[in-house]
């Protein structure tokens, strides 16, 4: 997946993954991030998945990021900044 392709699924996924409609994208980075195969509840296998970390700039420092999956161009996770 190129960057173009990652920053298109971010935004197709905004309103789903409450993404502010102000945020502007800001930042689009492959890294490889550790994801649990399980819920938290019990401890479960951990596998390493080469993600696109999108980023977008909401306001006064904050931001949401989406990790979407290389390979599969699906969001594996979401964060915000506090």
């Amino acid at each position: 997946m190129t960057r173009e392709q990652a920053q298109a699924i971010a935004e197709a996924v905004r309103e789903e993954k409450e993404v502010p409609r102000e945020a502007r994208l800001a930042t689009a980075e492959q890294q490889y991030i550790e994801l649990s195969e399980g819920g938290p509840e019990k401890p479960s296998p951990v596998r390493d998945v080469r993600v696109w970390l999108v980023r977008f700039a909401v306001e006064r420092g904050r931001w949401v990021e989406l990790a979407i999956d290389d390979t599969r161009g699906d969001v594996v996770r979401v964060r915000r900044s506090r």
